[in-house]
């Protein structure tokens, strides 16, 4: 089972981190900050009042603004949350790509980069 780390850039929607194999289980923390515009935060993201009449245009509406997330592939039916730390089984084989839970078209506005670590765990 492969391990990897990366740093996961604000302003990019995908940025791959390392192989993941189907049904292995993973471990997976971020640390760092990062800017949503003007607004800092770390992997948790941040939750805005005023943001939330946006929040379906998020790729995890449910998922706080700029919290970090995952998917394989770059296949949408794969994202998860991430956050500061998870634990997640990987549901096929494939890339493992991060990126901020941002607006699809609002990418150019973010600045900073976060560090992630991947480490596959025993069950």
């Amino acid at each position: 089972m492969p391990d990897g780390a990366g740093e996961v850039y604000a302003g990019k929607r995908w940025n791959p981190i390392c192989e993941v194999e189907e049904g292995s289980k993973y471990e997976i923390s971020a640390s760092g900050r990062w800017w949503d515009w003007y607004v800092p935060c770390g992997p948790d993201g941040y939750r805005s009042l005023l943001m939330d009449a946006f929040n379906g245009s998020k790729f995890m509406p449910q998922e706080p603004w700029f919290r970090l997330c995952g998917a394989i592939d770059e296949d949408l039916e794969t994202v998860f949350s991430i956050g500061t730390f998870t634990k997640w089984r990987a549901p096929r084989s494939g890339i493992l790509g991060c990126f901020a839970n941002d607006a699809p078209a609002m990418y150019w506005n973010n600045m900073g980069k976060i560090a992630v670590v991947v480490a596959a765990v025993a069950d």
